[in-house]
């Protein structure tokens, strides 16, 4: 394993695409967003990236994350935890900048650092920056020394809440919490034609809810779906 890649997956807020500010203060707590790891091996976060824009844009505006699916439906789903309806969503976004460098109040990261394209796969280019030889004993390695850290950012920021992204992980966002796979309810989401499982956790003053991937066939693949996982996170802070 190469010390360079230990050194930036332990790294402050490695893997995450916000800042300080926006992981918030136990005063005023911000809502925590986290994937499984970035989708992307070279994604916008890479100092490699180059921009479409006639001047860089730096600040992860509005305007910029619009480009990407993800980020509109993670809007949708921060407008309906906030009361408004999905439909709402850029109306919302203008208004209260989540993500955006320098704004409070929304924080979006990942449990795993590293960007891959698949979460199961381990290309060779991979081993070849990371010296580790399959995603298994990453995942592994991540789980002994990087989720501690994470779990000393939450104790640091105290957010109202901590979602994760995919259901297929709802134990490691567990681990990455709480220490502790155990302990993890499910519930359901419902609506006229669908319905999701979701998984949550409420424990030592930290609350966690893990839900579906926002695509997919068993993701949170309609406004409606989204609107309720919303509602439900914003009924599930209150406890």
């Amino acid at each position: 394993m190469l010390s360079t890649f230990t050194e930036n997956a332990l790294a402050r807020f490695s893997g995450c695409d916000s800042d300080e500010f926006a992981a918030g203060t136990p005063s005023n707590p911000s809502i925590w967003l986290f994937g499984i790891e970035h989708g992307t091996y070279k994604s916008i976060h890479d100092e490699s990236f180059e921009s479409n824009d006639d001047e860089e844009d730096d600040s992860y505006s509005i305007t910029m994350q619009r480009r990407w699916p993800y980020n509109v439906k993670a809007f949708k789903l921060l407008a309906a935890i906030r009361g408004f309806q999905v439909a709402d969503w850029l109306d919302f976004a203008e208004r209260h900048q989540p993500f955006v460098k320098g704004s409070p109040g929304y924080f979006k990261g990942n449990i795993y650092p590293y960007a891959c394209h698949d979460v199961e796969k381990w290309p060779e280019h991979v081993i070849q920056e990371t010296g580790i030889t399959n995603k298994l004993q990453y995942q592994a390695w991540c789980r002994k020394h990087r989720f501690p850290v994470i779990q000393n950012w939450i104790s640091e920021h105290s957010p109202s809440i901590f979602i994760g992204l995919g259901i297929g992980f709802h134990r490691d966002f567990a681990a990455a919490v709480f220490g502790t796979q155990d302990g993890m309810e499910e519930a359901q989401i419902s609506t006229e034609h669908s319905r999701r499982r979701i998984f949550h956790k409420n424990s030592d003053g930290k609350r966690l809810v893990v839900i579906p991937h926002f695509s997919g066939a068993n993701g949170l693949n309609s406004n409606a779906l989204i609107q309720k996982t919303g509602e439900f996170i914003a009924e599930f802070m209150l406890k």
